[in-house]
């Protein structure tokens, strides 16, 4: 990731003056990255942009100083960089009803290793990217944030950035079985991000 700790503002009242016009420049960024896929899952695909947001607005809500909590902060964001041979997503799992959000979760166990993308019928499952204090050898619980990445072949990655070519977002768990096709302005973000990068 090209983000330094010399690119992050740590004085809280030097980007709290910032903040509004970082959060108009992103706000569009993040919604032609966002894919809803039925009515509970939402997906938003990351790239260095979202990432460097992301990062400022932690170091400015935990009020972090130190170039090496700084430093510590972007090294956890950077893996959720795309690559020349992956896309990465955060996917959140909305549940409105406090009351049944553990039930939920329950009833949706392993969801998150149940995600991939179809592309022109070939699937690419979704792997989880583990938290920074995770085994990655460990299945995680099902909560309701997964960070994921998709490792896409030569072929597949070619497919993908091909506007022609039919690409699905999929859901397939016994408890919920939903897709929504990647297309428009998230594909060509999405097409972009592959492109960058080797």
């Amino acid at each position: 990731m090209a983000l330094t700790v010399a690119d992050i503002v740590t004085d809280p009242e030097v980007y709290a003056a910032q903040r509004p016009a970082a959060r108009t420049r992103i706000l569009p960024v993040r919604a032609e990255r966002r894919i809803r896929v039925g009515d509970m899952f939402l997906f938003e695909f990351e790239n260095e942009e979202t990432l460097r947001y992301q990062v400022q607005e932690m170091v400015y809500a935990e009020r972090l100083r130190s170039p090496a909590d700084v430093a510590h902060e972007i090294e956890i964001y950077s893996r959720l960089l795309p690559a020349s041979h992956a896309l990465t997503a955060t996917a959140f799992i909305e549940l409105d009803v406090a009351e049944t959000v553990r039930s939920e979760l329950e009833r949706l166990a392993g969801v998150q290793r149940s995600i991939r993308l179809e592309i022109d019928g070939v699937p690419v499952p979704g792997e989880e990217i583990p938290g920074p204090d995770e085994a990655p050898d460990i299945p995680s619980p099902t909560v309701s944030v997964h960070m994921l990445r998709f490792p896409l072949s030569d072929s597949t990655r070619d497919a993908f950035r091909d506007p022609a070519v039919p690409v699905e977002l999929v859901v397939d768990h016994p408890a919920y079985n939903e897709a929504t096709p990647i297309t428009g302005a998230a594909r060509k973000s999405l097409i972009a991000d592959l492109a960058l990068r080797g």
